[in-house]
């Protein structure tokens, strides 16, 4: 076998290119590679052979060497699963073929995501099955359908996260065309789903814990329309792009500009996380390439980054850089590796081979560190914090974490959580639990049966009458400041925010039986005072046994609370209701330095870096603090109780994937920084005054 090895120094022995590989575990050359490395490492080669581990099993002492040998790995898998395809054998390279061999890339050739999950929850076809395409395709050699990345069935209208909950989360390029994304999955990970039943709602539902094989893989695509000579510069084809099955179809010369591909190993139960550009996306490195960015558009015209309606170009800009820094091996616990050096190297390398792999580079990769603490696989450290491609995190380039987002995956259970082990692919299957109509429920919450649905929306002349008092609560519950005005409510929170499902959740301190629970009327009233004046940072509505019936907000949410008794009620005849959050085992005083690592994972991409929320459109996401969240003296001001909220609730639709102690964590961290009522940051600075 042909190597080449990065000395510490930096210098490069290699060889001089040899011919094309004869099978793909006998490669004839390897990739000179000239860049800085901690450690003595194996040069990708220019081979189909797709490797099964990270050189050193993320074991060395040294992070900067792990982050090295996590980039070559990822080259590797990159030009190895972009080899050209065998015939007739889905997933298998054409080994005797060069890597520039015309027809589909190996993992052009996996299962797509809807092969999958077929409606119904009837059994995919195997696996060498050819696609079929709609007529209106004729011999196209893909059909591309989403304008969003994320492939649930719930979260369709989101591409990884919209910084709104009002604008479509799409990509459009200069021309205003849709970008278009496709999802497979490679052999062995769909066998697994095939092997355990997981394509069918009513057997996934069943699952205790789903647990991938080592070797699986997922590959997620970003397709942009190519024109004329750009085409030279992509990995391309001509596409039958359509607006759904069999609907608006047309085929279309696509190029190939964003590239995710997640692969689990023996060492990263929590998966590799690997992503790649094509180089012209936000600057024209080839003149006759059409970036997604206008440079001669000025920012106050040309927003970057943001969402915007149909047909209107995106200006997309990167918001973090490929690192281009050499390491400092006295450094052991950074992880730098200078990937623009190694894309160079690379590209320079596959240019000679005449491949358009030599117009892409990897961004970077992500890896699980390993901790004999962390028990779990949803309980992780993670180097480098952050990453996302910009041709599918689009909109939370500056939030966006593979890792910690993908951690939220859960199975249809609408019992319980169950870790969906980092694929959001199984919220695909159908049917969908039978409960609740999930009304307002996102994600992979799925139809919970404990949920209380809000009032029906009725349409004219309905016979269907529901008092207009109850209806007035539900939107003063769900729309809190914006109804009730700046006189009440000093912050940008609902009443939601932490009743969840307008209280109708019973996890979240929900609102079935709460007169009762509080000793009656002019208690509740006193109550919902106290909420207004401290979570809702305010004043109170009125004053119990005096005018509060006659208050318009007051009475109406009593009304839509009293609503919701009734329909817990007629569910569960005769029962009580429980109140508050299911209670923590321990009450630990947790550690605020940790509780911000975990926020940067599995929080920040909702409530942003800041924790200032989402608010750009309206609200999307509440503020955990600063002057629009709630005041210390709020209940969630209480670690414990916050704590305890955070255990049952959070991540949002994935209750009960946080740890206990990453639960206090959180809450210390939270609840430490400014907001009113609060005086110094954990620094010890000054808050700022509101």
């Amino acid at each position: 076998m042909y190597r080449s090895l990065i000395m510490l120094v930096g210098i490069t022995i290699s060889v001089a290119v040899a011919a094309e590989p004869s099978s793909c575990n006998n490669p004839a050359s390897s990739i000179p590679l000239n860049g800085k490395s901690c450690g003595m490492l194996t040069s990708p080669q220019l081979s189909c052979y797709v490797p099964t581990e990270v050189e050193g099993a993320l074991a060395q002492s040294n992070n900067n060497t792990i982050q090295r040998a996590a980039d070559i790995f990822s080259w590797q898998q990159f030009i190895a699963l972009n080899w050209s395809a065998a015939k007739d054998k889905r997933g298998e390279p054409a080994a005797d073929q060069p890597i520039n061999a015309p027809g589909p890339r190996v993992w052009e050739t996996w299962k797509e995501a809807y092969e999958v999950y077929l409606k119904n929850g009837v059994k995919p076809d195997d696996w060498n099955t050819p696609q079929a395409f709609p007529a209106a395709c004729g011999s196209a050699g893909k059909m591309l359908l989403r304008s969003s990345k994320v492939s649930d069935v719930v979260d369709q209208e989101l591409q990884a996260l919209p910084a709104d909950g009002t604008l479509p989360a799409s990509l459009k390029d200069q021309k205003g065309r849709l970008v278009r994304y496709e999802i497979r999955l490679n052999k062995t990970l769909f066998d697994y789903v095939v092997k355990h039943g997981l394509y069918d709602g009513k057997q996934q539902v069943k699952a205790s814990t789903i647990d991938f094989p080592v070797g699986s893989q997922l590959a997620k695509a970003a397709w942009r329309e190519i024109d004329g000579d750009e085409a030279k510069f992509f990995l391309s084809t001509e596409a039958c792009v359509c607006d759904a099955k069999d609907e608006n179809c047309q085929v279309k010369r696509m190029g190939l500009a964003g590239f995710h591909l997640m692969t689990k190993t023996a060492a990263a139960p929590q998966w590799i996380w690997s992503t790649y550009e094509q180089t012209d996306n936000i600057t024209a490195i080839h003149k006759t390439v059409k970036p997604l960015n206008n440079p001669s558009c000025l920012s106050n015209q040309c927003p970057p980054n943001k969402q915007t309606p149909d047909g209107v170009p995106t200006q997309l800009t990167r918001v973090i850089p490929i690192p281009a820094q050499d390491p400092n091996c006295t450094l052991p616990n950074a992880a730098v590796d200078n990937i623009m050096q190694l894309n160079g190297d690379v590209q320079k390398y596959l240019a000679q081979t005449g491949s358009p792999l030599a117009n892409y580079g990897l961004v970077n990769t992500q890896w699980p560190m390993h901790n004999p603490k962390k028990t779990t696989k949803t309980d992780f450290q993670v180097l480098p914090s952050l990453l996302g491609n910009t041709t599918m995190e689009s909109f939370s380039q500056d939030t966006s974490t593979c890792m910690g987002c993908h951690v939220m995956s859960r199975t249809l259970n609408p019992d319980h959580y169950v870790s969906g082990d980092f694929s959001f692919t199984l919220n695909n299957a159908e049917p969908r639990p039978k409960g609740a109509t999930c009304v307002g429920v996102e994600a992979s919450e799925s139809c919970n049966d404990k949920l209380l649905n809000p009032p029906p929306k009725l349409p004219p002349n309905s016979e269907i009458w529901i008092d207009p008092k109850v209806l007035h609560g539900y939107s003063v519950a769900t729309r809190t400041y914006e109804v009730v005005g700046s006189q009440n409510v000093g912050n940008k929170l609902h009443c939601q925010s932490c009743h969840l499902n307008a209280g109708g959740n019973p996890d979240a301190s929900w609102w079935a039986g709460v007169e009762k629970r509080q000793g009656g009327l002019e208690d509740l009233q006193k109550r919902i005072n106290g909420c207004f004046e401290n979570s809702m940072a305010g004043k109170q509505l009125c004053i119990p046994g005096k005018d509060c019936d006659n208050n318009k907000h007051m009475s109406g949410l009593i009304a839509y609370m009293n609503w919701l008794s009734e329909q817990y009620t007629r569910k569960h005849p005769g029962e009580t209701p429980t109140s508050g959050f299911p209670p923590l085992k321990t009450k630990a005083v947790g550690n605020a330095a940790q509780g911000g690592d975990i926020y940067t994972q599995k929080c920040a991409f909702c409530h942003n870096k800041d924790g200032q929320g989402r608010y750009e459109h309206g609200y999307f996401r509440p503020a955990l603090w600063g002057p629009n969240s709630y005041k210390a003296s709020a209940g969630m001001g209480t670690n414990s109780t916050l704590a305890a909220f955070l255990r049952a609730n959070m991540p949002y639709t994935s209750g009960g994937m946080l740890m206990v102690d990453e639960a206090e964590d959180l809450a210390a961290y939270i609840n430490s920084q400014c907001r009113p009522g609060k005086s110094t940051d954990p620094s010890g600075k000054l808050c700022p005054s509101k």
